[in-house]
């Protein structure tokens, strides 16, 4: 398959090329993380322990540019870069992207007032201030770009090709989510100590917010690496617990109403598309 055609949807599901990719995703990081539990690396102490945490960071992009080199080969790479800013992204969407999880922030907050009955402050303070940036800058980098130009650029067109786009969402927030299931053994990690079927749940609601922003912009790899990096970035709330998954979700459930499971993309009526343009074509 030509990967120039690969945009929101693939042609083909790919079932070889998707073992592939995952068994050098699943193995980098499940690799690293058991070498930490079993104590024999310390990704802290030195050079060899920050080489191999990066490899396993990096194993979902390492994956796809790797499986599409062989593939395509170069041209191949060069088109799947180029998704990474396509035109197909307005600027509706690009705040869509960078707003979503902000404004379910503060919701959550304002659940959690109202819950609570205390007021919580409405934006975690970042000393100094400008280090938000840095912050956001390396989580859109470091978590949104490392990662997304797999889950979201690699995988999900081609589990589209077989599965709606609310079930692609759903196995894809699995695996996902497995995928992190090491560092809940790993005392300095973020995710140590944390309940797992929370933030598992939760890892399959973002999945359905990321499909939803990348299928609406024609498979723009900004839009899921703008959500990743707000999600990871936590500027905006005060705390993260069950309040803030329930806004989440009624969010998503309001998302699907309005889009559809089929493919998280609202199509205008026959009647607008007849008065608009005169002809019967749908955009996406």
């Amino acid at each position: 398959m030509n990967a120039e055609s690969v945009g929101y949807k693939a042609r083909a599901f790919e079932l070889r090329n998707l073992v592939f990719f995952f068994l050098i995703v699943f193995g980098l990081r499940w690799l690293v993380d058991g070498l930490q539990i079993a104590g024999l690396v310390d990704i802290h102490g030195g050079a060899p322990g920050l080489l191999l945490q990066t490899l396993a960071s990096w194993g979902p992009l390492i994956a796809a540019f790797v499986v599409t080199a062989l593939i395509g080969g170069k041209s191949a790479v060069k088109a799947f870069w180029r998704r990474f800013w396509n035109r197909n992204i307005t600027w509706r969407w690009l705040l869509a992207a960078v707003l979503i999880i902000p404004a379910v922030a503060l919701g959550a907050n304002l659940l959690t007032r109202l819950t609570d009955g205390q007021n919580y402050p409405w934006f975690y303070s970042y000393d100094p201030l400008w280090t938000i940036l840095t912050a956001f800058l390396t989580a859109f980098v470091g978590s949104g770009m490392v990662e997304e130009f797999g889950w979201r650029g690699f995988v999900l067109p081609r589990f589209q090709a077989r599965w709606n786009a609310l079930a692609s969402s759903l196995i894809l927030g699995v695996l996902w989510a497995l995928w992190h299931a090491g560092q809940w053994f790993i005392p300095d990690s973020h995710l140590y100590g944390r309940d797992p079927w929370l933030w598992g749940g939760g890892m399959l609601l973002l999945s359905i917010v990321m499909t939803w922003a990348f299928n609406n912009t024609r498979g723009s790899l900004l839009s899921a690496v703008l959500i990743h990096a707000m999600w990871n970035t936590g500027t905006f709330w005060h705390k993260v617990d069950w309040r803030f998954y329930a806004v989440l979700l009624a969010a998503v459930v309001g998302i699907v109403a309005v889009y559809g499971a089929k493919e998280l993309v609202r199509r205008k009526t026959d009647f607008s598309k007849r008065v608009e343009s005169g002809i019967w074509v749908i955009d996406h």
